[in-house]
């Protein structure tokens, strides 16, 4: 199966972004999808699936993963950012968010989409994973250390 390495273009790695909510946090990241993969995630699509909804859970840790299936989207695709400061989102652990993950993909795709999922969440409660993250310096450095943790 593929990993999350292979999902995640390093061009759609935002560090230290400061965003007010988790819209704009969507809405920022769709658009970074748009601009890397225009072929696949054109802005009239990314449109369409922010309008369509996505689905965010606070996983606890400072991490939130936000996710939404697209009919017309033809391959699954991933973008991260690191936000600076922290986004109260209501965690039930009442930590902010500092890590927000996001995934699309083809309505098709349920299964894969679940797989996918399960295994972001798996590596975020790896804790030196996640202060791994929290401190790369470079988009490159954040997704070497996922890489890694998928090796």
């Amino acid at each position: 199966m593929e990993g999350i390495s292979k999902l995640l273009d390093e061009s759609c790695i935002l560090l230290d972004i400061n965003e007010h909510s988790i819209e704009t946090v969507i809405r920022t990241l769709t658009e970074q999808l748009s601009s890397t993969h225009p072929d696949i995630a054109p802005q009239h699509l990314m449109q369409n699936v922010i309008d369509g909804g996505f689905h965010t859970t606070c996983m606890g840790e400072a991490c939130a993963i936000t996710h939404a299936r697209c009919p017309s989207m033809r391959r699954t695709l991933m973008a991260a950012m690191r936000l600076d400061p922290p986004l109260d989102l209501n965690a039930i652990d009442g930590k902010k968010v500092r890590l927000v993950f996001l995934l699309v993909g083809p309505q098709s795709s349920a299964s894969f989409h679940l797989k996918i999922l399960s295994r972001l969440a798996r590596l975020l409660h790896n804790e030196a994973l996640r202060s791994d993250l929290l401190h790369a310096e470079t988009s490159k450095a954040f997704l070497e250390r996922i890489i890694r943790q998928e090796d």
